[in-house]
C-alpha cells in the first residue's frame, strides 16, 4: 500500500478535532481528521437519555457556536451528534471516518508515522484529539463481589431495560452517576448512589446558570500557574 504524506494528522474527530481542523483550514493546512467510527462516536455512544450538563449557549466552537432557540437548555445526545456533523460540514472539514490508529511513532526523517487501519500515514505534525474520560475505572472491591451479581460501566449502559431487575447500586457521584441514578429513579427503581470526590455545586445562583456566572468571573480564564499560586 502507498505511504502517504501530509503537513498534519488530528486524531480524532469530536469537538477538540473538528475545531482543530477548523483553525487548520483558516489557516490553509494541509491536514487530514482520523476518526475510528464517525463524527462526534463519543457522544453516540451515550446512553439514550443524556444530555448536555452545561447549557447549549455555552457551546463555543470556534466558527460553530450554538444558534438554535433554546439557548438556555441542555442538548440531548442526539442534538449534540448532530450539532457536531453540521460544524464538520460548514467548514468541509476532511475527516476520514472508520479509520482506526494503530501505532504512532517517531519517523526517521523526522515527523511522525502513524500506522492506520487503512495503511500508514506520514506527517510532519499530529495532534491528539482523542478525548479523556475513555478508559472505564472499576474501583478493587468489584472484583470481590459475587458472581452472578451483574455489573456494568456507564459505556454500556443503554436505558433501564438493559439491567436485570432490582435494586441499583450506582458508584460515582459525577454527572454521569447523577444522571443515570435519576433516570433510574424515575424508572421505579430503588436505587443507592455512591457517592465519591465529584464535587457538586448549585445549578442556578440568583438568576443565573452556575456556568453563567463561571464565564463571567473569569473562573474559566484562570491558567493552571494562577491555581498553583492560589493554593501555595
Amino acid at each position: 500500500m502507498v505511504e502517504e504524506t501530509t503537513d498534519t494528522v488530528v486524531v480524532g474527530g469530536g469537538q477538540a478535532g473538528l475545531a482543530v481542523s477548523h483553525e487548520l483550514s483558516a489557516r490553509g493546512v494541509e491536514h487530514v481528521v482520523i476518526e475510528r467510527g464517525r463524527v462526534g462516536q463519543t457522544w453516540r455512544d451515550r446512553w439514550d437519555s443524556f444530555c448536555l450538563v452545561t447549557p447549549n449557549w455555552s457551546v463555543q466552537l470556534p466558527g460553530g457556536a450554538y444558534d438554535g432557540a433554546d439557548p438556555n437548555g441542555f442538548m440531548p445526545r442526539d442534538e449534540v451528534v448532530g450539532h457536531l456533523e453540521r460544524y464538520a460540514a460548514s467548514f468541509e472539514a476532511p475527516v476520514r471516518e472508520h479509520l482506526e490508529v494503530t501505532s504512532l511513532d517517531a519517523a526517521q526523517s523526522g515527523g511522525f508515522r502513524l500506522a492506520t487501519s487503512g495503511g500508514e500515514l506520514c506527517a510532519a505534525r499530529v495532534v491528539l484529539a482523542t478525548g479523556a474520560y475513555q478508559r472505564p475505572h472499576r474501583p478493587p472491591g468489584a472484583a470481590t463481589l459475587p458472581v452472578g451479581l451483574h455489573q456494568i460501566d456507564a459505556e454500556g449502559y443503554a436505558n433501564e431495560s438493559v439491567l436485570p431487575a432490582g435494586r441499583v447500586l450506582v458508584v460515582g457521584s459525577g454527572q454521569t452517576g447523577c444522571q443515570l441514578a435519576e433516570e433510574l429513579h424515575q424508572a421505579g427503581r430503588d436505587v443507592v448512589l455512591a457517592c465519591g470526590r465529584a464535587p457538586w455545586c448549585s445549578r442556578r445562583l440568583g438568576d443565573g446558570d452556575v456556568i453563567y456566572w463561571a464565564v463571567e468571573t473569569g473562573m474559566f480564564d484562570d491558567t493552571l500557574t494562577c491555581h498553583r499560586r492560589l493554593r501555595g
